[in-house]
């Protein structure tokens, strides 16, 4: 199984993301991938400062450059979650398959992601509690995507 997660600029909301559920896969011994992209951003930019830097606090080893959004991602994954509607409706927009296409708000309930880009640490702390948040319904909304499809 794998998760695609989706920002703006993949730098720091999803990577963020990428990074809280790898760190719930290699606790709880989960079999799935993640990677993380962007709807608008070039490859190879690195994380945000402070993206890194709450990424480090929790202990993990991650590595990330930016990598926009692509058709074989989108292939690969089992299931697309963007930050915001917004995110969500331009790979509508896109053809992404809607039976795998969710924002975080469709999934919790509690809203979009906001972006913390440009903005202090206290901004990312509260996108990394958002997300920490939202991780455990968005991994079993992951698996009864994937149950349902028949696939495993």
């Amino acid at each position: 199984m794998k998760i695609l997660f989706v920002c703006t600029g993949n730098t720091c909301r999803s990577p963020l993301a990428q990074a809280i559920l790898q760190e719930k896969i290699d606790r709880e011994n989960l079999s799935i991938e993640v990677d993380s992209a962007g709807v608008y951003c070039a490859y190879g930019e690195p994380m945000s400062k402070n993206t890194s830097e709450i990424i480090e606090s929790m202990g993990i080893f991650f590595t990330h450059t930016s990598q926009p959004v692509t058709q074989k991602l989108i292939d690969s994954s089992d299931m697309i979650v963007t930050m915001t509607r917004s995110h969500k409706a331009l790979l509508q927009q896109s053809h992404v398959d809607g039976e795998k296409l969710f924002c975080v708000d469709d999934i919790t309930h509690l809203g979009d992601i906001s972006d913390p880009y440009g903005r202090d640490e206290k901004a990312y702390r509260e996108v990394e509690k958002q997300l920490r948040d939202a991780m455990d319904a968005i991994v079993e909304k992951l698996f009864e995507t994937v149950d349902k499809d028949g696939k495993k």
